[in-house]
């Protein structure tokens, strides 16, 4: 009768090792499971090319698309999220700065160009005195669209510590008017201003080639785009992996393929000065 007793102690031992043993490795699997949150465009076509490779080592990457640039960071501040990719390294930034976010740059992707769109003109050199600009109504945009503008002469931004606004402007020698516009509506409205600022990943979704399209496309842009997570989870080797993934051969290829000049795999996934 011992013996018996014995036994089914054993026995009932081994099948709750056993139950937590596959609870485990469910937990595990669960674990891999990772939701990244992006917008339309490129960073969600690229980062479903991310999401096919990461599957081919056992990480489930779970694509979840917005349609405004604030939601993602929210999302991922409050846990809805594990990752996000749809912003610069300058637009975090200033989004952490305004909202004290507990969210950090992990990583890089890919750097994009802006560029000047006309439907009056056919070159920088042809903008009148007195012409009317649109800039891309967001802090950082706007500094961008700044720069962008006094790269091609029209004007001169004073060096600021930090980023410049349409008041920093120090030389407009033709007396133009800069206005803020919302980056997603700046080609509907070239129709009513002389020029303005289009990021090339809009032009791209509205069906345009920026480099027939644009009267100028910026050059050596330094706003590369960044893999986002919580300031807790900047060691986990998984979000990592999938960092290192955005700039695979397979990714390279697609980018190559797909936008050939406009969008580029920047060098170090993991340079962020």
């Amino acid at each position: 009768m011992k013996k018996r007793l014995l036994a089914w102690f054993i026995l009932s031992i081994m099948t709750l090792v056993t139950g937590c043993a596959s609870a485990g490795t469910a937990g595990s699997d669960e674990e891999k499971t990772i939701k990244i949150g992006v917008t339309g465009g490129p960073p969600e076509e690229i980062t479903k090319i991310v999401k096919e490779e990461a599957k081919k080592e056992g990480i489930n990457l779970e694509v979840v698309e917005f349609n405004d640039y604030i939601t993602p960071n929210r999302a991922l501040e409050s846990g809805e999220l594990d990752l996000n990719m749809f912003q610069t390294k300058q637009f975090l930034g200033q989004f952490v700065e305004d909202h004290k976010a507990p969210i950090i740059a992990l990583g890089t992707t890919y750097n994009s160009s802006m560029g000047i769109y006309s439907e009056k003109y056919e070159s920088v050199d042809e903008i009148p005195e007195g012409a009317t600009l649109g800039v891309v109504n967001d802090p950082v945009n706007i500094w961008r669209s700044l720069l962008l503008y006094e790269e091609v002469g029209l004007i001169k931004v004073k060096p600021t510590d930090g980023l410049a606004t349409i008041q920093d402007i120090e030389e407009n020698p033709r007396n133009l008017e800069f206005i803020e516009i919302e980056g997603p509506l700046m080609l509907r409205t070239l129709n009513s201003i002389d020029a303005g600022i289009v990021a090339s990943t809009h032009a791209l979704d509205q069906g345009l080639d920026p480099k027939k399209e644009a009267i100028y496309l910026e050059e050596g842009a330094e706003f590369p785009m960044v893999v986002a997570a919580k300031e807790k989870d900047k060691d986990n080797p998984n979000y990592k992996r999938i960092i290192e993934l955005y700039h695979s051969d397979a990714v390279k290829q697609f980018i190559e393929e797909r936008y050939e000049d406009i969008l580029f795999v920047t060098d170090n996934p993991f340079q962020l000065d």
